[in-house]
């Protein structure tokens, strides 16, 4: 079964700590960032930072062959935490989605391929992303040139804790593994008024419940029923005393889809029964849209899954491994392998849940107050899947000719 002793987590275990202890949102990484530079550089990696956005590369080389890029995640959420784990947030932000594995395991894998440097050969790019959570980190981290004193990968590889998965095991699935993600911020103006004298104003509160309720049709009645599609109005905001109707009212609607197809059906969609319920209320101010969220679909290249597959198979068994359904969730890591133009292959793995929030029910999962993934057993998985495909991919991935490439 597996090919990897298991892992020691003490140093990684004070690490994974520390990032959980002192988590920052999304391009506010500073220090993050620099914890995790020192980290690389003592370990004698090439490290790049950049001036104009949060995250790094670094380079560790060993000989000639593929380039290979692993990616992890390094920015919290906004949320109060409330595990009560010795080693809770200080910052008032929270690892809620367990980017702070996703750190500690890169790093660990960093230590376990310096540890095998006779089983491998090639060049190893390790990716810190910044503002996943935002949908826009990637992005920026492409375009600030931090990449130009590194290769460019032929592969890029990632991957997330998951506490749907049984502790130890790993999942995924080829071709669309995660859904496309779209927010539209909506703002609705007008005069306002008395509360006592509705009729001499359009209640823009009212208006808004009739878009919010029509909107939820879009999947029922309008996205075939053979297709996947979600569309959630998670926030609204209007007013500030009840005797007075609001003059401005904005609400954010999103969306998941699994097609551009249905992506494009749904924003259409939005836009109509927006300004359509607006003209039925007579509001003489058009509706404003601002697009504000764009997650790609996150889409595993079918050839190279199979290598990650048989890598993971062998090292966790083949029970061990799950073809899972598609996600609802989405996820900026296919900007990596889109941008570079190179195969990617994404995989959640089974972290187990701290004995602190263990037998709370509901069981927690990521973006929970209360969650709080077994720092041992998620550091030890985490590090042996990275690991194990890292090493598959620098053993088997044939690099291709290129006419212009990226990077050095």
């Amino acid at each position: 079964m597996t090919t990897l002793a298991a892992v020691r987590p003490s140093r990684l275990r004070e690490l994974y700590e520390d990032f959980h202890r002192w988590p920052e949102v999304a391009f506010q990484e500073r220090r993050t960032t620099a914890v995790i530079a020192d980290e690389l550089r003592g370990r004698g990696l090439q490290v790049s930072t950049s001036d104009t956005v949060t995250g790094l590369v670094a380079t560790l080389e060993n000989g000639p062959g593929p380039v290979v890029g692993l990616r992890a995640d390094i920015d919290a959420l906004p949320i109060a935490e409330q595990t009560g784990v010795p080693y809770a947030s200080t910052t008032g932000a929270m690892h809620a989605c367990g980017h702070d594995v996703h750190i500690t395991s890169l790093i660990g894998t960093i230590d376990r391929l310096l540890a095998v440097r006779d089983r491998w050969s090639g060049t190893v790019v390790a990716i810190f992303q910044p503002a996943e959570e935002v949908g826009s980190g990637a992005r920026a981290q492409l375009a600030s040139g931090i990449f130009d004193d590194h290769p460019t990968p032929h592969i890029v590889l990632g991957q997330h804790a998951s506490g749907a998965l049984a502790p130890g095991t790993v999942g995924s699935r080829p071709a669309v593994l995660q859904a496309a993600a779209d927010t539209w911020q909506i703002t609705l103006r007008g005069d306002g008024g008395h509360a006592a004298g509705p009729h001499k104003t359009v209640d823009l509160v009212v208006l808004a419940a009739s878009m919010i309720l029509r909107l939820q049709t879009i999947v029922s009645r309008e996205v075939p029923p053979n297709e996947t599609a979600v569309v959630s109005v998670g926030t609204i905001h209007a007013g500030t005393v009840s005797n007075i109707l609001p003059d401005e009212l904005t609400f954010t609607v999103n969306a998941r889809s699994f097609t551009e197809e249905v992506r494009s059906l749904i924003e259409r969609s939005v836009r109509r029964i927006v300004v359509a319920e607006a003209q039925a209320s007579g509001l003489q101010a058009e509706p404003e849209f601002e697009h504000t969220v764009h997650f790609p679909l996150n889409v595993n290249d079918v050839a190279a899954f199979e290598t990650v597959r048989s890598a993971l198979e062998t090292e966790f068994g083949e029970h061990g491994f799950t073809v899972v359904d598609p996600v609802t969730g989405s996820e900026d890591f296919g900007e990596y392998g889109t941008s570079f133009g190179v195969p990617s292959v994404y995989w959640y793995f089974g972290t187990g849940l701290a004995e602190e929030v263990a037998s709370r029910v509901p069981v927690p999962n990521g973006h929970s107050p209360w969650y709080a993934p077994d720092p041992d057993v998620a550091i030890d998985v985490g590090v042996r899947a990275f690991t194990s495909v890292a090493l598959a991919a620098l053993n088997s991935v044939v690099p291709p000719v290129r006419q212009n490439g990226g990077g050095r």
